[in-house]
């Protein structure tokens, strides 16, 4: 069970670092402005 939950996640790291890991972290930065 544990073990699955984060093969989830690390899967999602992965996809989300191909996409563009910064896209996201700007969008971050932008609200606390």
């Amino acid at each position: 069970m544990a073990k699955s939950k984060n093969h989830t996640n690390h899967n999602q790291n992965r996809k989300a670092h191909g996409n563009g890991i910064k896209k996201p972290r700007n969008q971050r930065h932008e609200s606390t402005l």
